[in-house]
């Protein structure tokens, strides 16, 4: 591991983490076409951290505020009750995520073993994010969360957890077709990775044997994967807000198309 094989790794991170085309499938194709291999576990939950700290800073106001409405203080905005509820959102929402990733984990584990299964899974998420925009256009009435969007969502977060599913891509989608507006669709998504970020890392710290790669290219590929995954929440945030969420799908289409037509001739 070089220092400059780590940024690149950071920015691929930061860049797939938000943006609605799927890190683990970039990562299993990565790997299997261009002989990338595998970066060690500690680097790859530092990685991770990295984008979690994106989210933080991003949406760091909103996270303030549902903190003090929990301990009882109106915001600008939340109120006590809306604060609250919430944060119980984002819990009901990692119910249903971490049931059905307990339940595919051995699943997935196969999964990253072949590309031709990750690409099928990147041409699904673009029918997914098609229909998003599809269904958008044809409700534009807003709704907001409640206790059956959030299992909903959160169900799309656990069935994301195929590579090739992108997360924020299900995630937000699902929202966007229950009736959310597109930034109250990005904030709950990404304020759910949250939860999702944390308890993975901590379920890959217990397989952590060694730190093997040198210290400062652990820092540089956090770093940028911090840098550009803030960089990649805004310019996913502009896409909402501009209505164009849903061309992301021929981004997917093309790249998992292109994947397995590849493999096959390989």
């Amino acid at each position: 591991m070089t220092f400059w094989k780590a940024i690149i790794l950071g920015i691929v991170q930061g860049l797939t983490e938000f943006l609605p085309i799927s890190s683990s499938g970039h990562l299993v194709l990565a790997q299997h076409f261009l002989n990338v291999t595998e970066p060690p576990l500690f680097f790859d939950i530092m990685l991770h951290l990295g984008t979690l700290g994106a989210v933080l800073i991003a949406f760091r106001r909103d996270i303030r505020d549902v903190f003090l409405a929990i301990f009882g203080r109106n915001t600008a905005n939340y109120t006590k009750k809306s604060g609250r509820m919430f944060a119980l959102f984002i819990i009901i929402g990692s119910v249903p995520t971490i049931f059905i990733a307990l339940i595919l984990e051995k699943f997935v584990k196969e999964l990253f073993v072949s590309p031709l299964p990750v690409s099928v899974m990147l041409i699904i998420t673009g029918v997914i994010l098609w229909l998003s925009g599809r269904f958008r256009s044809a409700n534009p009435v807003y709704r907001g969360i409640n206790t059956a969007r959030a299992l909903i969502i959160g169900t799309a977060q656990g069935i994301a957890a195929l590579p090739g599913i992108s997360r924020s891509g299900a995630t937000i989608s699902t929202a966007l077709m229950c009736g959310m507006s597109g930034e109250e669709a990005a904030r709950y998504s990404l304020l759910l990775s949250v939860p999702a970020i944390i308890g993975a890392t901590i379920l890959e710290l217990k397989d952590v044997a060694s730190i093997d790669i040198p210290v400062w290219a652990i820092i540089g590929g956090t770093l940028m994967a911090f840098v550009v995954g803030y960089l990649a929440i805004k310019f996913l945030l502009g896409t909402l807000r501009r209505g164009q969420f849903s061309k992301f799908a021929y981004y997917c289409w093309g790249i998992g198309t292109l994947a397995i037509l590849v493999y096959v001739v390989k």
